[in-house]
């Protein structure tokens, strides 16, 4: 009996053994020790080399906790604002252009909010249909609807309708939204006037466009989550910039003390960003992660979209003071670096690997859980592992339309 103990117990060892010895031959052939090893890192045995890499890593693998939990933690976690007691008249702005089977439904859904101190400022741009009679026709019957419009097509005619509609808006509030735009509440300009107080000069709520099948769908939507990450983090973070311009509730008074557009008319990747992002200052703006303040826009799925939406979102960093930039290279470039940083030690020292290995899931891990609860919070749906790889890999994305842009301005300038 204790013979075919041994005996059994010597074919377990024996079928072991040739499962590692195929496994170290075949699924690992680089690998000088199995990987069920587990060994601390010695540094005796680590040449220079190795040891300026494991300095690199470590580096990089702080800045990046550090923005984890220092900048975007504190958006996922941000809680609701006091809000104020005061109404403030405001004006929904709303340029539009050749809307004429849409104008009644959209002008019904815009004057019935639950809100009573607000007009909507509708700018026509030079429409080809009949939209601007019928808007004339429901503005002689709504005392909400306030219209003008643009008599020709102009270079500039987006900052010329905007310009248009913040001289004739009334209140010293102004929203601006889209032809395309459906919020996600009634309620929702009340509770966007209610976050406004005097020492306040903007509020900023969610915007994206509505799901819909497709990969450039998707990829708007990814773009519009993490901007809104970014920016939002960034705002709470005391060095506030945005990479949109709707549904933002700001004082008309930003705009004209500043000469609206007069020295940014050749800026055409923007209109009222380039406003806020020179004037916006530390602790006098809000942004909200309230669902019932965000807006969806219904956008037609067209082939150049997310490629102007990716475009304009270089655009705006690079028109970004100094601060801003230098702030966000440095996220971009230490995500990128210790994610090549952590596969180089894997291939050169893969004994270590579980040590190297829990530094990057513990990453993984934080920055799951901040797109996770923010997703929630914003009530955006299945994006989560979409967002959290489009995350990773938005530094290179950048660059690259950076880079491409560069050389399309240098051939232009010398053609």
């Amino acid at each position: 009996m204790l013979l075919l103990i041994i005996i059994k117990n010597q074919e377990e060892l024996i079928v072991r053994f040739i499962i590692f010895a195929a496994l170290k031959h075949t699924v690992f052939p680089f690998y000088q020790l199995s990987i069920f090893e587990v060994n601390l890192i010695n540094f005796q045995t680590l040449t220079i080399s190795d040891i300026v890499l494991l300095a690199l890593f470590s580096v990089v693998f702080i800045i990046q906790m550090y923005y984890m939990l220092g900048i975007y933690l504190k958006l996922a976690l941000h809680k609701k604002e006091l809000v104020s007691a005061d109404t403030n008249p405001a004006t929904i702005l709303l340029t539009l252009r050749n809307e004429e089977p849409r104008i009644r439904e959209m002008m019904t859904t815009l004057t019935e909010l639950p809100y009573n101190d607000y007009q909507v400022m509708v700018i026509n741009e030079f429409s080809e249909d009949d939209t601007l009679h019928i808007l004339n026709i429901l503005a002689e019957t709504n005392h909400r609807i306030k219209v003008t419009s643009l008599s020709q097509e102009t270079r500039f005619l987006q900052k010329q309708a905007i310009n248009i509609g913040m001289k004739g808006a009334e209140s010293p509030l102004i929203v601006q939204i889209t032809s395309n735009s459906k919020p996600f509440s009634n309620e929702w300009l009340a509770k966007l006037n209610e976050l406004m107080d005097n020492n306040t000069d903007a509020v900023i709520a969610y915007t994206n466009v509505e799901k819909k099948k497709g990969y450039r769908n998707l990829i708007c939507r990814l773009e519009g989550f993490t901007q809104f990450m970014i920016s939002g983090s960034w705002i709470l973070a005391g060095k506030p910039f945005v990479f949109q311009e709707n549904n933002i509730l700001f004082r008309k008074s930003m705009y004209f003390e500043n000469q609206g557009f007069k020295h940014k008319l050749n800026l055409n990747f923007a209109n009222l960003e380039l406003i806020f992002n020179e004037n916006f200052r530390k602790g006098k703006v809000k942004i909200s992660t309230n669902p019932e303040l965000s807006v969806r826009e219904n956008v037609e799925d067209d082939r150049g979209d997310h490629i102007k939406l990716l475009k304009k979102g270089v655009q705006i960093r690079q028109s970004l003071n100094w601060s801003r930039k230098i702030s966000l290279f440095i996220d971009d470039f230490s995500k990128v670096a210790m994610i090549g940083l952590s596969t180089a030690l894997f291939i050169l020292h893969p004994e270590y690997w579980i040590t190297f290995a829990s530094f990057v899931i513990i990453y993984a891990i934080t920055l799951l859980i901040i797109v996770k609860k923010l997703l929630t919070r914003l009530k955006e749906r299945k994006i989560f592992v979409y967002s959290f790889a489009y995350i990773l890999i938005k530094p290179i994305i950048n660059w690259w339309f950076f880079w491409s842009m560069y050389l399309i301005h240098r051939r232009n300038r010398w053609n």
